[in-house]
Parts: structure tokens; sequence; C-alpha cells
């Protein structure tokens, strides 16, 4: 039996472009903060206060806190993982397929998939889908 992926554009390229929008804030925001905290003794409690202490201004009145950056950096980077995997759909390809009928949502295994078959539920003449 062998294993078909199919991924969907939109989600896949969404996806991968929120994980390296995500890594990329969170690296240029650890990177910032390493000189700081680098000759510390507790390198975690320095690297929490320095992110607290720190604000970035991004004009106009917007100021965020470095924690603040690397939290939402991190939702982010989250959120394009979990939009890049649930943008693939796995299809396997054996002996029968399960075909669907677009009008009464039933389904039936079949040899192969047809171009147009006949539901055995609503006898319709249709393109099914798997």
């Amino acid at each position: 039996m062998t294993k078909i992926t199919v991924y969907k554009l939109v989600g896949y390229t969404l996806g991968l472009a929120l994980f390296a929008i995500g890594s990329i804030m969170l690296t240029v925001t650890l990177w910032n903060a390493w000189p700081a905290v680098a000759d510390s003794n507790d390198i975690l409690t320095a690297l929490q206060a320095y992110l607290w202490t720190n604000e970035l201004d991004f004009g106009s009145g917007v100021r965020l806190r470095l924690m603040e950056v690397a939290i939402l950096s991190t939702a982010i980077l989250i959120i394009g993982l979990f939009t890049t995997v649930l943008s693939r759909q796995v299809f396997h390809r054996g002996k029968y397929v399960l075909l669907q009928c677009p009008f009464c949502r039933n389904r039936w295994k079949a040899e192969r998939a047809r171009t147009w078959a006949t539901c055995p539920y609503c006898n319709k003449l249709i393109q099914p889908q798997q």
C-alpha cells in the first residue's frame, strides 16, 4: 500500500512563512539579549530580567518589551508549525478506495476511482470525491 501526500499550497506557504517569521523574531530577540546576559552566573534569571526591562520602540508611540516580542514570536512560530502540519492530506492507495457522493454524502468502497460512477445509495450519475 503506497501513501500519497497532497499539500494545500496556500496553507503550506502560509505556515512556512509564519514559522520563518516567528523563528527570525525569536532569534533576533535572543541574539540582542545574549551579550548582556552571557557573563552572568544564572543565565535564565538574567535573561528574564533583561527581557522584562528593555523595550523596543517601533515609532509613533508603539513600544513593546522584549519579553512581549519573545512571547509573540513563539506564538507565531507555533501557529506556523500547526498550519504547516495541518495543510497536508495523506491518501492511501491500495486495492480499494473510499468514494463519497457529493449529493447524499454516503461513502462506499470501490476497486478504483472512476471519473463517473453511479451512487449505490441515491442512484445518481456523479463524479465521486475521494
